[in-house]
């Protein structure tokens, strides 16, 4: 699959779910990717566990059917990303993925993907106020 324009949608939520699941509903016939810094980090489930009762904490960002979310997570609620890189799954065929052996920071997403022969890449960077990703 060649596609010579993609569509690429930017935002900043400020942790804020509601926008977020607006943004996959309202973009998923528009963007082609969606870039989001300091996307919302809570629990969103609990998984059968062994040793808990109630289940193991499951802590993410909010996903969509229509989307492949890349993001870099060690688990920790305390060192959550600050930035959430989403594909629209109609250009899966390009072969996306997630490039931690380049940079493997939270506030740093390189994803690369195939178009026709070329390889490219694409960075969504947060910036906070100390610069620490820069």
């Amino acid at each position: 699959m060649i596609k010579h324009n993609l569509k690429i949608f930017s935002q900043n939520v400020r942790k804020n779910k509601t926008l977020i699941d607006i943004i996959l509903e309202t973009q998923k016939n528009n963007a082609d990717i969606i870039l989001i810094q300091e996307p919302p980090w809570a629990l969103l489930r609990r998984t059968p566990s062994h040793i808990n009762p109630e289940g193991d904490p499951y802590y993410g960002t909010p996903n969509h059917p229509e989307w492949s979310l890349f993001i870099q997570n060690d688990g920790s609620t305390e060192n959550y990303p600050r930035v959430a890189t989403y594909v629209n799954r109609r250009i899966s065929k390009m072969r996306f993925s997630l490039r931690k052996d380049l940079i493997n920071h939270r506030d740093i997403n390189i994803i690369d993907f195939h178009n026709g022969q070329n390889n490219n890449f694409i960075i969504n960077v947060y910036s906070d106020s100390n610069q620490t990703a820069l």
